[in-house]
This record gives C-alpha cells, sequence and structure tokens, in this order.
C-alpha cells in the first residue's frame, strides 16, 4: 500500500484527485492539506511514501512547502498541476529544482473522453515515483544552484574533438541541465543536442526556464535546423530528436523506443551513425534503461561517452545501466561533466567547416 499525502487548496479538484488516487487498490490518501503550511507539517508527522503537490497554494506556496519538506522530512513529491502558461515556467521549475521529482497534469475532469486515461497515466507515474530513495536537501543561501562554485577536478584520459554533444535525462534532470548549460561558456564550440523526458505539454516551460540562467541560446528544435556550435536545441514534445547528415538535425515520429518519444536512444544511435568520433554522449539522471545501449553503440563508434555517477544521481537507472553495459568511458559528478565538456568544446573544430 503506498500512502499519499495529497496538497491541493481548491476543494473541486482534491475530492476529484482523492476520488482518482483511491479507485486504485494500492493507494492510499492519508491526508488532503490545503495549504503549503499544512503539507509540511503533515509530511513530518505522518510520513506518507508520496507527496502530491500543487504549486498556488495560499500562504506558503508549493516550491517553499517542497524546500521545506525535503529539508526536513525528504518524501518523493510529484507537482500535480493544471496547464501553465509560460509566464510560469521559472516557478514550476524552481520547484523541481528544490526536489520534486516529477511534473504531471492534473487529471481530465469526470466525464470527458479522456479522464480514464488520463487518471492512469498519473497513476502509473506515482507509482513509479514512489519508488524512489529520496535524501534531505540543503538549500544554500544563494537559491540559484547555477552560481554555487564548483570544484575542479582532473578528468582523466583522452580528450577528443567534438562537434556535438547529446545529453539523455529523465528524473531529477531539469535542476541538474540547468546546472550544466549555465556553466558553459558563451563562446561554447560545438553544439548541443538534449533530450530530457518530461509530461507533454511542459517542455516549452521548460526551455523557457533554461534561457534564464545559459549564455547559449536554447530552443526547441525544428525539422531540418542547422547544427551550429554554441546552440542547444532541445526535443521537442512527441518527436524523435536526431542528428543527419549535412549539420542538420531531423525530428522523427517513429515509434516510441523503451516507451518513450522523444527516446534518448534515438539520439545516441544517430550520433553513433553520423558523427562518431566528433560526438560525445552524456547519460544523465533517470529511471529505466533509455539511451544505455545506444551510449554503448556510440563509444564503439569512436565517441567520447559520460554517465552520472551513482551518488549525484536522483535515480540511478539510465547510467547505472549504461555502465553495466561498459558503455561510458567517464563515470563523473555534475562537476567533473562540467569540467569534460568544457574541455572538449575548447578543442572542439568550427562546425561550418566540416560537411
Amino acid at each position: 500500500m503506498i500512502r499519499v499525502l495529497v496538497v491541493e487548496d481548491s476543494k473541486t479538484v482534491q475530492k476529484a484527485l482523492v476520488a482518482a488516487l483511491e479507485a486504485d487498490p494500492e493507494l492510499r490518501v492519508v491526508a488532503v492539506a490545503d495549504s503549503g503550511e499544512e503539507a509540511v507539517q503533515a509530511a513530518a508527522t505522518l510520513r506518507p511514501d508520496l507527496i502530491t503537490m500543487d504549486i498556488n497554494l495560499p500562504g506558503m506556496d508549493g516550491f517553499q512547502a517542497t524546500r521545506a519538506i525535503m529539508s526536513n522530512s525528504p518524501t518523493p513529491i510529484v507537482v500535480v498541476t493544471g496547464k501553465l502558461d509560460p509566464r510560469d515556467s521559472d516557478t514550476l521549475f524552481r520547484v523541481m529544482q528544490a526536489g520534486a521529482l516529477m511534473v504531471l497534469a492534473k487529471p481530465a475532469p469526470l466525464g470527458s473522453p479522456n479522464h480514464a486515461e488520463s487518471v492512469a497515466r498519473l497513476i502509473h507515474h506515482l507509482k513509479l515515483m514512489s519508488e524512489i530513495k529520496v535524501v534531505r536537501r540543503s538549500f544554500p543561501e544563494a537559491a540559484n544552484l547555477a552560481a554555487l562554485p564548483e570544484a575542479r577536478l582532473a578528468v582523466p584520459g583522452r580528450v577528443d574533438q567534438v562537434r556535438v554533444v547529446g545529453i539523455g535525462a529523465s528524473t531529477g534532470g531539469p535542476p541538474l541541465l540547468q546546472r550544466i548549460l549555465s556553466s558553459l561558456p558563451q563562446d561554447y564550440n560545438a553544439a548541443v543536442l538534449l533530450v530530457q523526458h518530461m509530461a507533454e505539454g511542459f517542455t516549452e516551460n521548460f526551455v523557457a526556464w533554461l534561457q534564464h540562467t545559459s549564455r547559449l541560446p536554447i530552443s526547441l528544435a525544428r525539422d531540418g535546423m542547422p547544427v551550429e556550435a554554441g546552440q542547444v536545441l532541445v526535443a521537442p514534445d512527441g518527436y524523435h530528436l536526431e542528428m543527419a547528415p549535412g549539420n542538420r538535425v531531423i525530428l522523427s515520429s517513429a515509434p516510441p523506443e523503451n516507451g518513450l518519444r522523444p527516446s534518448v536512444a534515438a539520439l545516441f544511435r544517430s550520433l553513433a551513425r553520423h558523427c562518431g568520433r566528433q560526438s560525445a554522449g552524456v547519460l544523465l539522471t533517470g529511471m529505466g534503461s533509455d539511451g544505455a545501449k545506444e551510449l554503448k553503440l556510440l563509444r564503439q563508434a569512436g565517441g567520447i561517452t559520460i554517465a552520472q555517477n551513482r551518488e549525484s544521481s536522483v535515480v540511478f537507472g539510465m547510467p547505472g545501466e549504461a555502465i553495466r553495459l561498459d558503455a561510458a568511458s567517464y563515470i563523473l559528478p555534475p562537476e567533473g561533466i562540467i569540467e569534460l565538456l568544457t574541455r572538449l568544446a575548447a578543442a572542439a573544430p568550427d562546425l561550418s567547416s566540416r560537411s
């Protein structure tokens, strides 16, 4: 039995959410909270297995409540919210930066055609997130993690020239990606292609949030776009992002891989096929195994391959599987990944000089 604390100030939505969750025999709602203050107290006293968190709450909002809970009573937290305006992206992803594992849409209203499907999708993800072991978080006075000084470390082994860096991430990825991308220099001499598993409808907000702190231009990829040094292209909802001949990307509606579209697998496989030694692949925190086998393909093609280490991963599924397959030539914490990517770009040739 998974014990759930529901945090939601709307009585109508609260009632519907509780009914949807308790219809599943493996879930039991142990309490509801109308405010952030109530949520913090309930998390400390009831010790639920999972918390669904709304963002817009009276008094202490969802961001503050998440920080407080992760500081004092660490619990898997999933943000469950309605459709957001892009202007709300900063608030949304600050909650994830504070320790929330995932962002999911509220179920469609009872009686609507996709109600059952949306409830099933929500319950499926909540069950998965309840299994994640979270740790106590400490938060520096500076709210922006990207501003933290990075530890310098020597990265062993060879450093080849690269022109394209592919990055794949899932659960726990957004704040880490913000930290990595905001640390790359303005004159970064390689392109970055990025796949982040995310609930449909939130990717545009994610890109807008990353743009706040990055010195590099970040945009959603469009089919046929040229791949240019110093730019970051993010896979849009519902399409695989792949490298193609002629320094361009293609968006593919091919079937999902590992149940996912976009998939990291499609990105890494295309890099192995078209870029080889002039590419690097980075597999970050995430549940499952998406991209692990394809990272090995990239390594076999001569590319530089990196997996996040266990200690810094929110979920060690994807990088852990890559390590098990001997797909990663480097196993590094975030500061090591940043340093290696910076060194690779410093050595990289200009994309315009290559066909």
